[in-house]
């Protein structure tokens, strides 16, 4: 692999500590530019996010991707509190046993119908995490 100089741009073999040509420090290892390392950094802060809104979702828990990317920001708070309560108050009305056929029927239906909203909630979340697409919420 060949190295540059960081002063003056002369190639530099891989062993010497000096440049041959203006005789200034080498480091040990290749200068990483800024714009690599900022690369780096915000891939790794998407990954996280992305993760943070991947897997606390399948148990109830969203919002935390956004929280993550911005701790001031309303929407994710609002996404954790509204998904916790479809979550959790879908899987009581399906998980309680009634023993009226009717309002077994109905609790079913109430039930899947919480976990439908809190699955497209999930989904918005989930997007709004890779794309980074910015919901407005209004302040009161």
């Amino acid at each position: 692999m060949t190295r540059y100089c960081p002063k003056c741009g002369e190639p530099v073999p891989s062993n010497s500590l000096t440049c041959p040509k203006c005789y200034a420090k080498i480091p040990p290892e290749p200068v990483v530019s800024r714009e690599e390392t900022e690369t780096k950094r915000t891939r790794k802060k998407l990954d996280t996010q992305i993760l943070l809104s991947l897997i606390p979702g399948f148990f109830g828990i969203l919002g935390l991707g956004q929280i993550y990317r911005n701790h001031s920001d309303v929407k994710g708070y609002l996404f954790l509190f509204i998904g916790a309560i479809l979550f959790f108050t879908g899987n009581i009305l399906l998980l309680s046993l009634v023993p009226d056929l009717l309002v077994g029927i109905l609790k079913t239906i109430v039930g899947v119908s919480l976990l439908i909203l809190y699955a497209i909630l999930f989904f918005i979340s989930l997007v709004d995490s890779v794309m980074g697409i910015n919901i407005r919420v209004r302040k009161a």
